[in-house]
């Protein structure tokens, strides 16, 4: 998509919602309208984004019918960014789940456990295509909101290994769905403690992608080894083999600062669980990467990444790439927040789970405009602001601000515009 089509609200709805098949095109020509508008005001309140009381029925008479579903909405904005990922040399497929906090909406019909045993809310699992050279968000690869089903009584963790169906299948879910891409694009599937599945592992493998994750689980390694070799202690027993600078950002309770971290890879044969049947019982043959300081300023807690990738990594420069592919991840955590700040997704006066979800399904691509957006100024902020913003915006903004247009680049309108 070029900047001229997020910029406008209008041009952005046609293209992002227009294609999307209803069942009718009345219901099509509404959600655009509706998209439009939202893209207007991200943060506003549905009458207010609506503008008229008539408008505002007409949205919720949307949101009620049948042939009007998640899926439906999400799907042309799902087939665009898969086509941008045909264009790319390496796309990273970041995968995360965020909770929608919905209980203070005590009325509203559907919601799940989320968090302690009061929290009511349900569950987003989303994948963000990210070309790792640029950190240009591609847009939303796939997406699948849910509510939890709560655990039995009771119930071992060992009865929970036998459970045909669990919560943690949505990883695997997500990349079975997304499938085998073209073999031209480095297709790498990126994830948090949460994504160190083995199954995740076989499914990304099965449809011929990478995958890239903080490892969570102490697995076996080196089977023949005697005695039983785990998977964290052989890591961190590897010498430094390099070291550079690290930026450490602020956030997650961590201060703003600099750092010098070490850097250490090498192979393993990593062994399935044994109490998993699915997994069967051959090895993976995989490549093991640690970051971490030696010299922790008091009161920080020492930085340190494990991860776990089938990508070769045979040299320090390897390393040192799949290292900051991971730093990528971050990308989708900005995205929920983007949904939950921009777009005030957990204000939304919706009274179902039902509703909600089709709400999602306007508001999810729209958190994807308001990053790009972001990032227009960021990646290239000496660009002439003509040439990605519409006119009459940009007049109208440089007259406020007593400025010339033509001689206003991105960075200097979107600052304005903040």
């Amino acid at each position: 998509m070029n900047p001229k089509e997020i910029v406008d609200p209008e041009a952005w709805a046609k293209k992002t919602i227009g294609p999307c098949h209803l069942k009718d095109l009345r219901r099509t020509g509404r959600a655009v309208k509706v998209a439009a508008r939202m893209a207007n005001d991200a943060s506003a309140s549905l009458p207010a984004q609506m503008q008229t009381w008539k408008e505002t029925m007409a949205l919720y008479r949307l949101l009620d019918e049948e042939d009007v579903t998640f899926e439906a909405l999400m799907q042309p904005h799902f087939q665009h960014t898969r086509e941008r990922v045909g264009k790319q040399e390496v796309v990273l497929l970041v995968q995360d789940t965020t909770d929608l906090d919905f209980t203070h909406r005590q009325k509203m019909d559907g919601l799940g456990q989320i968090g302690n045993k009061q929290g009511r809310g349900l569950f987003l699992q989303t994948v963000l295509a990210v070309v790792p050279q640029t950190k240009e968000i591609l847009g939303c690869a796939r997406q699948e909101p849910f509510v939890r089903t709560p655990m039995p009584e009771g119930e071992t963790r060992s009865q929970r290994h036998q459970r045909t169906e669990r919560e943690t299948d949505v990883w695997m879910r997500m990349v079975d769905r997304l499938g085998a891409f073209p073999l031209e694009p480095t297709i790498v599937h990126v994830g948090d403690r949460g994504a160190d599945l083995f199954p995740f592992f076989l499914a990304c493998l099965a449809q011929q992608t990478h995958f890239l994750v903080r490892v969570f689980e102490n697995r076996r390694v080196q089977p023949e080894e005697h005695p039983q070799q785990y998977l964290l202690e052989t890591i961190r027993a590897w010498p430094a083999q390099a070291s550079r600078p690290f930026h450490v950002p602020g956030t997650h309770g961590r201060t703003n600062r600099q750092t010098q971290v070490r850097l250490a890879f090498g192979s393993l044969c990593v062994m399935p669980p044994r109490q998993e049947k699915r997994c069967g019982t051959e090895p993976l043959h995989l490549w093991a990467i640690r970051v971490w300081e030696e010299e922790t300023p008091a009161d920080e807690e020492p930085l340190e990444w494990l991860l776990l990738t089938s990508v070769t990594t045979t040299a320090s420069e390897q390393a040192w790439e799949h290292v900051e592919w991971y730093a990528c991840r971050w990308t989708v955590e900005d995205y929920h927040q983007c949904l939950k700040t921009g777009c005030q997704i957990e204000e939304r006066q919706v009274q179902s789970v039902a509703r909600l979800i089709r709400l999602l399904g306007l508001f999810s691509p729209l958190a994807v405009r308001l990053l790009q957006l972001r990032d227009l100024s960021r990646f290239d902020p000496e660009r002439p602001a003509r040439e990605v913003v519409e006119p009459t915006a940009l007049a109208l903004l440089a007259a406020h601000t007593g400025r010339v247009p033509e001689e206003m680049s991105t960075a200097i309108f979107w600052k304005a515009v903040a």
